[in-house]
C-alpha cells in the first residue's frame, strides 16, 4: 500500500510543476514631470564676490528605467523678488576631470542654471520657469527670514554604545539659541574644513546630513544636540544653521520619515510630498512639478579644531 502511494505521488509531481503561473504586475505609468532642485541662501559670496546660486531642472522617468534623467536645458528661468526685480538664470555645463582623457571635459548631464547674486534679508523671492513647450511654473514666495542667533559649537568625547554612538571618538555638538518672538524652523549641517598647502586657500564640505529643529516644537529654549558621526583629533569643523519656512521644514521632515520608513506596523503611512513649484493653469496637484525651491537665511558658527582638551 505504501509502495502504491509513492507511485501516485511521483506521477503527480509533473502536474504540480505544470500548474506554475507567471504573474505580471502592471505598474502604472505617468507622463514625465518637471523636477526642480534649487536652494538659495542669503550667505554672501567669498572674498566680496556675489554668491553663485544653482537650479537643476530634469524630467522624471518611469520607475524601472535605467536611463539618466533628461536635463532640461532650454527653459527660461527667472528669480523675482517682492520689490519688482527680475533676475535671469543662465544655463551652464560644468567641467569635470576625465581620467581617460586626462583633462577636464564638459558634463552635460550635470547642466544647471546659475545666478550670481547676494540675497537680501527680509525680502521674498520666487522662482519662475517657462519650458520650451510654453508650460510655465512658479514657486510659492519665500522670505529670507531674519535671525540673529548663532548656535554654540563644541566637541565632546563619547564612548560607543548600542543606541546613539557607533564608535568611540569626538562628536560635534551644538546648542541652538532660540528667539521667542515667533516660530522658527531650522536645519543644521556639519562641515569639515580642510587646509590646503596654500595657506590662502581653504576648502570645506558637508560632513553629514541635516538635523532638524524648531522652537515651535521644542519645550526648552536651549538644548544640546550631537551629530552622529565621530570626528578625529586635529580636524576642524563648523556648523551652518539654515532658517527656513514651515512648509520647507515639514516637507523635509516628511521626506526623511519616508526614507527611513521600515515598513512595520508602527511606521507612519506614506504620504505624498507636495512640491512648492506650481504649474500655472494646472487643474490639480498632479500638474505641479516635483522637488523644491528653497530660500533660507544662514548663520555660521565659529570653526573649532578637535583637541583632547575640548
Amino acid at each position: 500500500m505504501n509502495k502504491n502511494y509513492i507511485y501516485i505521488v511521483l506521477l503527480c509531481l509533473p502536474w504540480f510543476y505544470a500548474c506554475e503561473k507567471q504573474i505580471t504586475v502592471d505598474v502604472p505609468t505617468t507622463s514625465p514631470k518637471l523636477v526642480v532642485d534649487g536652494w538659495f541662501s542669503a550667505e554672501p559670496g567669498e572674498n566680496g564676490q556675489e554668491r553663485t546660486h544653482m537650479v537643476r531642472l530634469t524630467m522624471s522617468l518611469p520607475y524601472f528605467s535605467s536611463d539618466n534623467f533628461p536635463v532640461v536645458d532650454k527653459a527660461i528661468v527667472e528669480l523675482k523678488d517682492d520689490k519688482g526685480n527680475t533676475y535671469n538664470l543662465k544655463f551652464d555645463i560644468p567641467m569635470e576631470w576625465d581620467a581617460n582623457q586626462n583633462k577636464e571635459v564638459p558634463n552635460p548631464q550635470k547642466g544647471r542654471y546659475i545666478l550670481k547674486k547676494n540675497l537680501e534679508v527680509g525680502i521674498s523671492y520666487k522662482l519662475c520657469i517657462a519650458l520650451e513647450d510654453e508650460t510655465k511654473y512658479e514657486s510659492e514666495p519665500q522670505m529670507v527670514i531674519p535671525y540673529n542667533q548663532t548656535p554654540r559649537i563644541f566637541s565632546e568625547y563619547k564612548e560607543a554604545d548600542d543606541v546613539t554612538y557607533d564608535d568611540d571618538g569626538y562628536y560635534i555638538g551644538f546648542e541652538p539659541k532660540f528667539e521667542k518672538d515667533q516660530d522658527y524652523y531650522f536645519l543644521w549641517q556639519l562641515y569639515r574644513q580642510d587646509q590646503t598647502g596654500d595657506e590662502d586657500l581653504t576648502y570645506s564640505y558637508a560632513y553629514s546630513g541635516y538635523l532638524f529643529g524648531s522652537n515651535a516644537y521644542t519645550s526648552v529654549d536651549e538644548s544640546q544636540t550631537y551629530f552622529d558621526e565621530a570626528t578625529h583629533l586635529g580636524e576642524s569643523y563648523f556648523i551652518k544653521q539654515y532658517v527656513v519656512s514651515k512648509e520647507i521644514y515639514d516637507y523635509m521632515r516628511l521626506a526623511e520619515e519616508q526614507r527611513d520608513n521600515e515598513g512595520t506596523q508602527f511606521s507612519p503611512p506614506p504620504a505624498p510630498l507636495r512640491s512648492n513649484i506650481k504649474r500655472i493653469g494646472g487643474s490639480n496637484l498632479d500638474d505641479d512639478a516635483l522637488g523644491l525651491f528653497v530660500v533660507s537665511s544662514v548663520q555660521k558658527t565659529e570653526i573649532i579644531t578637535i583637541k583632547e582638551s575640548n
